[in-house]
């Protein structure tokens, strides 16, 4: 018996795959990289050259902000590296909101790692610096080259002047920073800083250089904040200075406005014991996992954060998977129980056409009449192995029984035009001499 794999899309089948956060991306900025001056800088402690600083940006769709950061008993809030994270030994702050402006331009002060919700200074003037990707900023800088006071070293040119072209826009031209009066308020921090000693020895603090942050009752939180542009409104969450590779695992409390009123929604960074108010977002968890996102593909997910197709390895096989069908196909993966057909019902459908075997034959046997080629491409020709000197009636159905094709084929022009046919599965019923057959093939 010769059995037919049918391979059909279902986009429409598992669109429970699919789903929808007010995150639109997560923005990992290559800021800066320390070079052989900026190495120099002893005030701050031993800055390595090469080392370098990522800003971490959380890109919202318009009309939504971030509440809070943190991290619970089944979320935990993680920075990590496989090299110790650089906190400015004499100017370092755990908190961007707490960064006096006018040492942005002292040394290697502006490469501290730190933790925010937008704020990147103190307030002053009724307003403060707040992050934004370098791309995006347009009012030069304030923090590289003749900006710089030179380090301990009182460097000419200043520091931080390295124009690597991986850094995109050199911090001598664009420092990511930009003022803004839209301050928030009700800050609260939780869990970064010990409640005696009032030190910060986490990655964020430069009390001891550690190269990895795990916590699960910590938070940063304000009133709210959004992008300085509403539109593309990407808010910065922390600045990161190491010469390793970095991991993160981040979780976010989101409000998203609907109407005059906001609804907090909870992000976070792993899928595992979610609560009613908390969504899994995939791009929270980085370096990202890759992963088949086909839907056509068994092993699709929307668990990746990003496309990896080599990784879809088994096609999506529709059929009905009950063995007490008549239809049953030991070939699927993907049951489709609409589809299948038992004697005695058979789901509105013709038991005629979806188990062909079951109809009884005359005196012509199915075994003397052949359809080729299958799987046909433009013409699928009928043969028979007797003299007939009758017309052909034929009809094409598709795998749901729906009639796609019918017509009547004379005596020496048996051949049957199916170019407009859609690729697939299908079945071709022939009537000869008071007899119904029912021949399968497939339209490529």
């Amino acid at each position: 018996m010769i059995r037919i794999l049918i391979i059909i899309p279902v986009l429409v089948a598992l669109s429970c795959l699919t789903s929808f956060s007010q995150i639109e991306r997560v923005n990992v900025e290559t800021y800066y990289i320390a070079d052989a001056d900026d190495a120099t800088d002893t005030t701050g402690g031993h800055l390595e050259e090469g080392a370098v600083t990522y800003r971490i940006f959380i890109d919202l769709l318009p009309g939504s902000r971030i509440i809070s950061i943190y991290g619970d008993n089944n979320h935990p809030l993680v920075f990590s590296s496989d090299q110790p994270f650089f906190n400015h030994r004499e100017e370092g702050i755990t908190f961007g909101k707490d960064l006096n402006k006018n040492r942005l331009s002292t040394g290697t002060v502006p490469l501290d790692s730190y933790i925010t919700l937008g704020q990147c200074s103190r307030s002053f003037s009724q307003g403060a610096y707040f992050g934004l990707p370098k791309d995006k900023d347009q009012d030069g800088s304030i923090v590289g080259g003749v900006n710089n006071n030179g380090g301990s070293e009182q460097i000419a040119t200043g520091l931080l002047t390295n124009d690597d072209s991986r850094i995109g826009h050199p911090l001598t031209t664009a420092d990511g920073l930009i003022f803004s009066n839209g301050l928030p308020d009700s800050w609260i921090d939780i869990g970064f800083i010990d409640l005696i000693s009032n030190m910060d020895t986490t990655i964020f603090g430069a009390a001891i250089p550690k190269s990895h942050f795990s916590m699960t009752n910590v938070s940063l939180q304000n009133s709210g904040v959004s992008g300085i542009d509403p539109e593309d409104n990407q808010i910065l969450v922390a600045q990161l200075t190491t010469k390793g590779e970095i991991e993160f695992e981040i979780n976010l409390e989101v409000e998203i406005k609907e109407g005059d009123q906001y609804r907090t929604v909870k992000y976070v960074a792993r899928n595992e014991a979610l609560s009613q108010d908390e969504i899994f977002e995939p791009l929270l968890n980085y370096p990202y996992e890759c992963g088949c996102t086909d839907p056509n593909f068994m092993e699709a997910s929307t668990t990746f954060a990003c496309t990896d197709n080599s990784k879809c390895i088994t096609p999506v096989v529709l059929g009905c998977m009950d063995s007490l069908a008549c239809n049953y196909n030991p070939y699927a993966n993907f049951n489709v129980q609409d589809i299948c057909c038992y004697v005695g019902y058979c789901n509105d459908l013709d038991i005629s056409v979806i188990c062909p075997n079951l109809r009884p034959r005359g005196e012509i046997s199915q075994e003397q009449i052949k359809i080729f080629p299958n799987p046909v491409m433009d013409e699928l020709s009928i043969g028979v192995d007797f003299v007939l000197n009758n017309d052909i009636v034929y009809t094409i159905f598709d795998m749901y029984g729906k009639t796609i094709k019918e017509g009547v084929m004379k005596d020496q022009n048996r051949i049957i035009d199916v170019k407009d046919l859609s690729p697939g599965y299908f079945t071709l019923q022939l009537y000869i001499v008071d007899n119904f057959f029912a021949l399968p093939f497939v339209k490529m």
